[in-house]
């Protein structure tokens, strides 16, 4: 085939098509092999003091990175703290600590609880009295990992989560919680 000046055009736009089809092709499939596995993250990390705030009838939530690079039942420091953010309004205050991994997993693990927590079946920790407004209280002074439930992997990043759900006083704590704290 001869080409022509008429030609010429359209050769250069197929071939032009062509690379960029197989260029597009390229980096679509290396980034699909070349991803990190992890590729969440958070503004905290664990070990620094966190402080979450409350309101009336809401769940709020904390995540800290960590690593795998742990022992089992090793604890690891970390202060959490609530306040109640409300104005006048007392609050039932409850909370679970997970960790979430990379496949999709859902760990509960432990904490050291400070005074005025205890962990009920369900899993969550309930504070055994009414946080009056403004006062802050502290969740935890540690993090346990348990070697049972929690089998970290030292080159994969793991997130911890610790939900915090609040009622103000005038709900009916037992019919939607299923348990009176106070």
């Amino acid at each position: 085939m001869k080409i022509s000046k008429s030609n010429f055009g359209w050769l250069f736009a197929c071939i032009g098509l062509v690379l960029l089809l197989a260029l597009s092709v390229y980096l679509g499939m290396s980034g699909f092999f070349f991803r990190t596995e992890n590729s969440y993250t958070t503004d905290l990390v664990l070990g620094q003091t966190v402080e979450a705030g409350l309101n009336k009838n809401q769940a709020t939530s904390i995540s800290l990175n960590f690593s795998g690079g742990y022992l089992p039942n090793e604890r690891l420091a970390q202060v959490v703290s609530v306040k109640n953010n409300e104005d006048g309004q007392s609050l039932y205050l409850r909370a679970k600590a997970f960790v979430y991994t990379s496949q999709n997993q859902v760990t509960e693990i432990d904490v050291v609880e400070n005074s005025n927590w205890t962990k009920n079946d369900d899993g969550y920790f309930y504070y055994n009295s009414l946080v009056s407004p403004l006062e802050k209280v502290n969740f935890c002074s540690y993090i346990i990992l348990d070697s049972q439930e929690f089998k970290p992997v030292s080159w994969k990043k793991y997130i911890l989560t610790i939900v915090f759900e609040t009622l103000d006083s005038s709900a009916d704590i037992l019919s939607l919680w299923g348990n009176n704290p106070v």
